[in-house]
C-alpha cells in the first residue's frame, strides 16, 4: 500500500469524559432499538401511507421506552439529541407529549443535523487554526470548515446499496472501494466548491464504533474490520495541508455539541443520542 501523499497523522480520538454507547440494538418493546428509531422505520411507514404529520409521533414509543432505559442504567441527570430524524415534521411537539413523564428533561439541538459536524470545529487544540470537520453518515455526509458553512453529499444507494449487519459482503471488497471513493470525493467537492483554504486538521466522524487501530464497526457501508480504511480515504482524498486526523464515532461528536450547549451546563451525566439512519449513543461526564 503506498504512502499517503500528504502529512497527515491518524489517530483515535477519545475525550476522556466521553463514553460511546452501544444502544442500536437495545431491547425496546419487544424489538431491538434500530427498528423502531431509525430512517428504515420512517421509510417503510412512508411506504404503507402513513402521513407525514404521523412520522415522528410513531417514532415516539420506542424513543421514550429507550430513554426511560438508558437514563436508569447510567444515571444520566439530562438527554442531549441530535440527527436527522429530529427534523421531521411536529418532531418537537411530539417528543414534548411523550416526554412528560422522564425523570430528566430532553434537549433537542437547534440545529439538529448539524450540530456534530459544527462542534468538530472545536475538538481541535489552538494552535489548529484551519480545522476540517467530516461527518460520515449512512445516508449523507457533511462537511465543514471554519469559514465554509455545512455542506451535504447524499449517498446514492444504487452506486452505493445499503448492506445491514447479517447481510453477506462481495467478497472482492469492491463495496469498501465504493464507500472509500464516495466519501473522498465529497471531500474533494468541499475544497473545490467552497474554495475552503488548506486545513491544518481534521476531525473524522465515522457511523459505527472505531477501535484504537481505527479498525471500524459494523454499519451499512459493510467496512467492519477494514484496518486501513482511514488511510485509504486520505490517500484517495489528495487532501491539501496536513496535520492530525481525530477519528471518533458519530455519537461522540454529538456528545462534544452537548459539552457546548448552555442549556447543559448545570448537568453532569448527559445521555447523548443522535438518531438518523440508526440510533448512536455516549455518555458525557462532566467532573
Amino acid at each position: 500500500m503506498s504512502s499517503l501523499a500528504q502529512p497527515w497523522r491518524a489517530r483515535r480520538y477519545r475525550a476522556p469524559d466521553v463514553t460511546p454507547l452501544e444502544v442500536w440494538n437495545l431491547p425496546v418493546l419487544g424489538h431491538e432499538l434500530w427498528e423502531l428509531l431509525s430512517t428504515p422505520r420512517v421509510e417503510a411507514d412512508r411506504r404503507e401511507g402513513v402521513p407525514e404529520a404521523r412520522l415522528a409521533h410513531r417514532l415516539m414509543p420506542g424513543l421514550v421506552s429507550a430513554v426511560e432505559s438508558l437514563v436508569l442504567r447510567h444515571a444520566a441527570d439530562a438527554v442531549w439529541l441530535t440527527g436527522g430524524l429530529l427534523c421531521l415534521r411536529d418532531f418537537r411537539p411530539a417528543l414534548e407529549e411523550a416526554a412528560r413523564e422522564l425523570r430528566c428533561p430532553v434537549h433537542l439541538a437547534e440545529s439538529p443535523r448539524y450540530a456534530p459536524v459544527l462542534a468538530g470545529l472545536h475538538v481541535f487544540p489552538a494552535s489548529v487554526t484551519q480545522p476540517w470537520v467530516l461527518d460520515v453518515g449512512q445516508t449523507s455526509v457533511k462537511c465543514v470548515s471554519q469559514h465554509a458553512p455545512p455542506r451535504v453529499f447524499e449517498r446514492d444507494v444504487t452506486a452505493l446499496p445499503r448492506l445491514f449487519i447479517g447481510m453477506p459482503r462481495p467478497s472482492d471488497g469492491h463495496h469498501i472501494q465504493a464507500a472509500v471513493r464516495f466519501i473522498a470525493s465529497a471531500l474533494q467537492s468541499f475544497a473545490r466548491d467552497t474554495g475552503a483554504s488548506a486545513p491544518d486538521g481534521l476531525c473524522l466522524a465515522l457511523p459505527c464504533p472505531v477501535d484504537d487501530a481505527l479498525r471500524p464497526g459494523g454499519c451499512t457501508y459493510g467496512w467492519e474490520g477494514h484496518t486501513s480504511l482511514v488511510h485509504d480515504l486520505l490517500e484517495q482524498a489528495h487532501l491539501p495541508g496536513g496535520g492530525d486526523v481525530l477519528v471518533l464515532n458519530d455519537a461522540e461528536l454529538s456528545a462534544e455539541a452537548a459539552r457546548r450547549e448552555p442549556r447543559l451546563a448545570n448537568h453532569t451525566r448527559i445521555l447523548c443520542l443522535t438518531l438518523g439512519f440508526g440510533p448512536g449513543g455516549a455518555l458525557l461526564e462532566r467532573g
